[in-house]
């Protein structure tokens, strides 16, 4: 594993789509080698359609809670990885004491622009896919 992480978190808007299919691909590919969690600046609601793409990869997030970042009762991760530049400046803001590595994986949200069902399950596909390829490249997995 890529400079021996052993947690990290995901963080975007809400915790609905970019920042819990993360924390599931990461849990799958890892298993219980690394902790992780994801949140957001505001928790949202379970996305049914971010759950039905995960199932592709057979992984189940239905049981998925949504927190909010400030929520979180441990704030002591070694990587936290922010969505959108908002969720960078919050995560700054609440890692600002700390020696947690922080990045910006800048992600299209797949809700925006008005489309039928087929395309916004392809715009959830391709974000999927987008995070998953990061994840390899920074993990080696």
């Amino acid at each position: 594993m890529s400079k021996g992480y052993k947690s990290v978190l995901f963080v975007c808007t809400l915790n609905s789509i970019r920042s819990p299919m993360a924390e599931g691909l990461l849990k799958h590919k890892m298993a219980s080698g690394i902790y992780v969690q994801s949140c957001g600046l505001e928790a949202g609601d379970l996305n049914d359609l971010m759950v039905a793409v995960m199932v592709e990869k057979n992984i189940d997030m239905s049981g998925h809670n949504a927190q909010a970042l400030g929520d979180l009762g441990d704030t002591s991760f070694d990587l936290v990885i922010a969505f959108t530049q908002g969720a960078e400046g919050a995560v700054r803001a609440v890692f600002d004491d700390s020696a947690s590595e922080i990045e910006l994986w800048e992600t299209p949200d797949p809700t925006i622009g008005a489309m039928d069902v087929r395309a916004m399950m392809n715009n959830y596909r391709a974000v999927r896919d987008s995070i998953a390829v990061r994840l390899e490249q920074k993990f080696n997995i």
